[in-house]
């Protein structure tokens, strides 16, 4: 071959090569790798691609190869049409790569998760009945689910399209709540917060959840003031009106030093905090601010990854699939956000709030929680997933904060059920890490107890 290889030019114009970046990120391949990605895109083949980058082509097919692996496919032509699909928006090969399952495991787990019988399958994919039942055996495995009713449910909880409820309806009765939009700047960064009042209020700290921003329950809102408090809630870094922070190791040092600015703004010497979930990130706040916090109420608080293994249903397979590819988790967060609608995110919700009867029913059955729920997730609908991207990363890679004995003055108030993890299993890594602090178990609330038992929340902090 002489001269320089011609690019496809509906391709190349299409994707120039340092547009590649991206999927490179996603299949966590090497700058080499993605070098070699894009010459192959560029031009359609692999001696082409070698030329193009001044390479042998034995160190480019040895590469290819290796790219194959990387993506799980057979062929050049797959390998294209999958990157293709990948840049077109469709992103489906992440999920699959997500979740480790083959092309046509995928598909089956697919169209159960879109209410198909087996037959139908089978003929869609011109294969047989039994075939189909030999897949799902290992797509129960891969999964960790039981059942074809439970693969569903975790296909749901990834976005791929299971038909949900219509709850818009219901909520519109609730809108009549107004968060305050309070907007601190600090070295080049926007903070947001919300401010709820009263001025001369005990000041208290509502911490957000790991799915959620900073729009609270309104009826804890309403029970913090009925009881003299201030409430104020405030997005951590990535979440919602406040910009993402400097990368690094641990996502709860900047998300500290935001609260402490905007303390400091506000003229707090101290504050309560009531933590949704981030129990990890209280105590790295009072780690670095020692003097700040004056009590603190752990709701549910998030143990360490290794101490979820009871974790079930669909959101448990997703937190299994995050920790075996943490580097694929901004990439299918990415889909997810793009996909949802209110309605939607709402039903996956209640399909995931299945695995806890008591937060399944308080979905079901209270158009406020709806409203409150939909309103938190909306930062994570517009694609502002930065912050939970960051901190998930970090807890399944291994996370986890240093014991600190003689918090009295805290409390821990745990639900009996939870579709997240064995509120158990929770309990024993926090006794570890807060040996001193008294634990409040209440049986019959899920992992909404902030939504469904406010006064029990506020009990606490008292």
């Amino acid at each position: 071959m002489t001269g320089k290889p011609r690019k496809l030019g509906t391709v190349g114009s299409a994707f120039p090569s340092s547009s590649f970046d991206d999927v490179g990120t996603a299949y966590g391949l090497t700058p080499r790798q993605t070098a070699l990605l894009a010459a192959l895109i560029e031009y359609g083949g692999v001696r082409e691609a070698a030329d193009g980058l001044g390479i042998s082509y034995t160190s480019a097919r040895n590469g290819v190869v290796a790219l194959k692996d990387k993506f799980g496919v057979s062929t050049v032509p797959m390998l294209i049409a999958m990157v293709l699909e990948f840049k077109a928006g469709a992103h489906e090969p992440v999920r699959h790569d997500l979740f480790s399952l083959t092309d046509r495991q995928f598909a089956i787990a697919h169209d159960v998760g879109t209410l198909r019988s087996r037959e139908e399958i089978a003929e869609r994919l011109a294969i047989s009945p039994s075939v189909v039942d030999a897949e799902l055996k290992e797509i129960n495995l891969v999964l960790g689910t039981q059942s074809a009713g439970q693969i569903a449910r975790v296909v749901a909880s990834a976005g791929l399209g299971v038909p949900g409820v219509e709850t818009i309806a219901a909520m519109e009765r609730h809108t009549e709540h107004t968060m305050p939009a309070g907007i601190l700047h600090v070295s080049g960064r926007t903070i947001g917060y919300s401010d709820y009042g009263p001025a001369d209020g005990k000041p208290v700290v509502v911490l957000h959840s790991a799915i959620t921003s900073r729009a609270p329950p309104t009826r804890l809102v309403g029970e913090l003031r009925a009881r003299g408090y201030r409430p104020i809630t405030i997005d951590r870094p990535g979440y919602g009106d406040t910009d993402a922070g400097p990368k690094r190791s641990d996502p709860f040092v900047q998300a500290a030093h935001d609260l402490k600015a905007l303390c400091d703004e506000l003229g707090f010497a101290t504050i309560d905090v009531v933590a949704r979930g981030p129990g990890m990130a209280t105590m790295r706040l009072h780690q670095l601010h020692s003097r700040l916090i004056r009590r603190a109420v752990l709701v549910n608080p998030t143990p360490a990854y290794a101490f979820t293994s009871g974790a079930t249903g669909p959101l448990g397979a997703v937190k299994r699939a995050y920790a075996r590819r943490p580097w694929a988790i901004g990439a299918l967060l990415a889909v997810i956000a793009k996909r949802q609608t209110p309605a939607s995110f709402y039903s996956g919700a209640l399909r995931a709030f299945r695995d806890s009867p008591p937060d399944e029913a308080l979905a079901r059955n209270d158009p406020r929680f709806a409203a409150d729920y939909i309103r938190a997730v909306r930062g994570f609908q517009q694609g502002r997933i930065a912050g939970y991207v960051a901190e998930q990363v970090a807890w399944v890679s291994g996370y986890d904060v240093t014991a600190m004995p003689g918090m009295t003055d805290w409390r821990i108030v745990q639900g009996g059920s939870s579709m997240l993890r064995s509120p158990e299993d929770a309990l024993d890594y926090w006794r570890v890490k807060l040996p001193d602090t008294p634990i409040r178990w209440v049986a019959e609330a899920g992992q909404m107890l902030a939504y469904s038992h406010p006064h029990l929340v506020v009990d606490a902090l008292d």
